[in-house]
């Protein structure tokens, strides 16, 4: 899932974005190819018949429109997840492709419709645990999960519980099989593969000197050639109301 910070904010007022979620199937022939013309973009290796089958596996889409010219300018795709692990099952949102145009990098409409999306599934089992599996390429999808969610592994300033390394281990051995390394926690595939283009998460030195950059530098070194970070973040149902009140008090200081 790739999205920067807050680096076009006067562009955003004028290029509004509105959110819906629909099935991958519902998906119109012109729409799936201006979503693997905006795919191409921003990544290189990935043959369109290899996305449209990824799609399609996936059980829902976060489709990002233009308010005004209801062109799609980004998209999400989310797959339902059940571990069962010492035979009890534990439930997850995988996140799969994830795409904005640049001209729309730092609209809040992806965050808060995954937000709202989570949201409505923990709140069909409340007391019931529920994971948000993410694999990262690049830094800012791995920052979107570490800025926001008070739970998640790896991360710098402890190591990974034992129960969450378990769950990890159970989904995306099965998901990736002998492409997952579970040791390092990350999805090594061999022979070409799909990865970022060179100038859209550059680390830079000065992103060194954030400790979770640094963190995801040093777990993922090979990123930049489509080595995969593999982590987990658990949601609560106070969620939503944490993220609402950091961003009126963000916006309250600018």
């Amino acid at each position: 899932m790739e999205l920067a910070s807050m680096t076009l904010v006067n562009q955003v007022k004028k290029n509004k974005l509105v959110a819906l979620v629909i099935n991958p199937k519902a998906i119109e022939s012109g729409e799936l190819t201006r979503m693997y013309h905006l795919f191409c973009q921003y990544y290189e290796g990935h043959p369109f018949e290899t996305f449209k089958k990824d799609l399609y596996e996936k059980e829902d889409v976060i489709l990002l429109k233009d308010s005004r010219s209801k062109e799609i300018q980004g998209f999400s795709t989310i797959l339902k997840v059940k571990i069962t692990k010492d035979n009890k099952d534990y439930y997850g949102i995988y996140s799969g492709d994830t795409v904005v145009a640049n001209e729309y990098w730092g609209s809040p409409a992806l965050g808060i419709m995954f937000l709202k999306y989570l949201w409505m599934q923990k709140i069909k089992n409340p007391f019931r645990p529920l994971y948000w599996f993410l694999i990262s390429k690049g830094y800012k999808t791995y920052l979107l999960m570490a800025n926001n969610f008070v739970v998640h592994y790896p991360r710098y300033e402890e190591n990974t519980k034992s129960h969450h390394q378990e769950l990890m281990n159970s989904f995306y051995s099965k998901k990736f099989k002998e492409s997952y390394h579970g040791k390092e926690n990350l999805v090594i595939p061999s022979g070409d593969t799909c990865h970022l283009k060179s100038d859209v998460a550059d680390i830079h030195c000065e992103l060194l000197g954030l400790p979770r950059v640094k963190f995801f530098q040093e777990k993922n070194p090979k990123w930049q050639e489509g080595v995969e970070l593999c982590c987990i973040a658990e949601m609560s149902i106070v969620m939503p109301a944490k993220y609402m009140l950091k961003k009126m008090i963000k916006g309250l200081f600018k």
